[in-house]
């Protein structure tokens, strides 16, 4: 891919270069446990299969429909997102690539719905596989876009994750100017994003070697398109650690407000909300910033005063 970033005016009035890489950034953790998975796969632990993770996280349409009976391996459609091929190329095309443009899309949505989107698109990837490759085992029909290889074929890479990442990126900074080195040409982060769909989409539909990987791509740009535009159905995406739509506990207070002389401190917005905010400033400058977001801001401007006076001899 061989990017590198400079100054950029985008339609929306944000001014600034793609985001650098944070060390306690969610990019950099879903980076490092892609390559630790890896790593694990190649050297392998001590009297541990070395394809052990591999079979027991690869994606195939005859492995999530049947694997047995009553037995429905759902949790493949996650795992396959940390699976590589052998070798370098394959993790490291996808990792620049979720480096480059995981931390714009991250300083937009904030941690843990960032987390939600990469997944999602893997997820929606994976699904459009399983969909045309079964499709295709099963009618036996030659038509363009259904696969025709064995349900068992193995389905690995996070590239869907990141075609989704890449797509939210047009539709964050569409005029955001990317320099390639190979071919050295200038884009336009749209132009880029929407060719690389593209020719994900033809090749699909001309049955090239990778249209099972291909499919994938595809699916995971079409669900970040999507969901880049529909953020706040990414809430409830963890909701199996606990439902994000029910009331704090009984016992669990809310901010807690503090006398200053007659009038009471005003409560500060959530601190990992502020932190997104800050954020999403630093990467994308404050004409950036939604209606809520601004709102936030001045919360917190508001809340530091309130305790800067109420400390003030």
């Amino acid at each position: 891919m061989g990017l590198y970033d400079r100054e950029y005016a985008s339609d929306r009035g944000v001014r600034g270069g793609l985001p650098r890489l944070n060390a306690l950034s969610a990019t950099t953790w879903l980076i490092i446990a892609n390559v630790a998975v890896h790593v694990i796969r190649g050297f392998a632990l001590p009297n541990y299969p070395k394809d052990a993770l591999f079979n027991f996280g690869y994606f195939s349409t005859k492995k999530v429909i049947y694997s047995g009976p009553g037995s429905l391996e759902f949790w493949r459609f996650l795992t396959f997102q940390f699976l590589h091929a052998p070798g370098i190329m394959h993790l490291g095309f996808n990792m620049l690539g979720l480096y480059v443009f995981g931390s714009l899309v991250e300083a937009q949505l904030g941690r843990k719905r960032y987390i939600a989107f990469y997944l999602t698109c893997g997820i929606f990837g994976g699904l459009l596989y399983l969909i045309l490759n079964a499709a295709g085992w099963y009618f036996k029909v030659q038509v363009p876009g259904l696969l025709f290889s064995d349900p068992s074929m193995p389905l690995v890479g996070a590239s869907a994750g990141v075609f989704g990442v890449i797509m939210a990126c047009a539709y964050i900074a569409p005029d955001a100017i990317l320099d390639l080195v190979f071919p050295p040409v200038s884009l336009r982060m749209k132009v880029l994003a929407y060719g690389y769909v593209a020719l994900a989409l033809l090749n699909l539909l001309w049955g090239g070697n990778n249209a099972g990987g291909d499919a994938a791509h595809v699916g995971g740009a079409i669900a970040g398109f999507f969901f880049i535009r529909n953020a706040h159905l990414l809430r409830d995406f963890f909701d199996i650690l606990g439902d994000s739509r029910k009331a704090a506990p009984k016992g669990r207070k809310g901010p807690k407000l503090r006398l200053v002389g007659t009038e009471r401190d005003p409560p500060g917005p959530d601190e990992e909300e502020l932190n997104r905010v800050l954020d999403k400033i630093r990467t994308l400058g404050a004409e950036s910033l939604t209606p809520t977001e601004r709102e936030t801001l001045r919360l917190a401007t508001q809340a530091k005063r309130a305790r800067d006076g109420a400390s003030s001899p």
